[in-house]
């Protein structure tokens, strides 16, 4: 990498969501510095994706493209299918939702400098709510006592593995991605509450590299009831994530790598998940719900 030039980004979002934030985040995009950028929103048949698409292009910036998908495809699918269109060697998948800093470019640059053969580098982020107000809720006060340490960490193999089934700590769309390790992933069908981390753990059991830094360049957008958030009340989330576990456990087996297993086997985090969901369920007398998030958290 030429010391002197800007880092090339290539930044893929799958859309379908609130046009203003989308807007937002291109915004962020556009502030970064030093940064050699391009920018694909990739439309999953949103109902009035023309009118945003006519907006897109009245922004007058060529770097950025606008595409609609055939059909709709789902948050898992539309995933993988951004980074099948990406490019350029390092890339993101965005959250629509989600905000960079100015130096995201900058701090991804100097990390790649260092570890040129990284696979994915994750930042430190910061927590917004839908107003953009800097919070600090439960789940992401348990992801800063699992981030794995206070300085830079690299890690690899079983290690990273184990890590991240024992609590997914990762804030996946801050993720900076090398092209040709991602673009040999599967798309693992019916699992859209996890299949961020799904794709990582693929790229780590062939051999990939995640470097963990310590500096904040990304503006990570918690809502109070989203996607996410309705699929756990429904008790489908922790449906497809122990269906999930069970899959990568049995693969692990198969490998032989017996701690990274026991990891996907108890699932600690996403047990504990369950658990803070038992008292809406009950407060609802949501019985199916019920079953289901004692189910996840008792069931071996």
């Amino acid at each position: 990498m030429d010391r002197n030039a800007p880092l090339a980004l290539e930044f893929l979002i799958p859309y379908y969501g609130d046009p203003r934030y989308l807007f937002e985040g291109i915004e962020a995009i556009q502030a970064l510095e030093d940064t050699d950028w391009v920018l694909t929103i990739v439309e999953d048949r949103y109902p009035e994706g023309e009118a945003v698409e006519e907006k897109v292009a009245g922004l007058g910036d060529e770097r950025i493209r606008y595409v609609r998908n055939e059909r709709n495809l789902g948050v898992s699918a539309n995933a993988h299918h951004c980074i099948q269109l990406a490019e350029r060697d390092h890339f993101l998948v965005l959250g629509y939702d989600d905000k960079l800093m100015p130096n995201y470019g900058q701090v991804m640059s100097d990390v790649l400098r260092r570890h040129p053969d990284a696979s994915f580098v994750q930042p430190r982020v910061e927590v917004i709510d839908e107003n953009g107000t800097r919070i600090n809720p439960l789940p992401d006060r348990i992801k800063q006592r699992m981030w794995p340490g206070p300085g830079e960490v690299v890690l690899s193999g079983e290690r990273a593995v184990r890590s991240l089934l024992r609590g997914n700590w990762l804030y996946t769309p801050a993720l900076c991605f090398e092209r040709r390790a991602l673009q040999r992933t599967r798309n693992r069908p019916d699992i859209d509450v996890c299949h961020d981390l799904a794709f990582v753990v693929d790229v780590l059991l062939e051999g990939g590299k995640l470097v963990v830094t310590t500096e904040t360049c990304f503006s990570y957008r918690r809502h109070r009831s989203n996607y996410s958030t309705l699929v756990a009340r429904s008790g489908a989330r922790f449906d497809q994530e122990r269906r999930y576990f069970a899959d990568i456990g049995a693969e692990l087996h198969r490998r032989g790598w017996r701690s990274a297993e026991r990891a996907a086997r108890l699932r600690p985090l996403s047990r504990l998940n369950a658990i803070t969901q038992l008292p809406q369920a009950l407060r609802s007398r949501e019985g199916e719900t019920i079953r289901s998030l004692l189910g996840h958290t008792f069931r071996a």
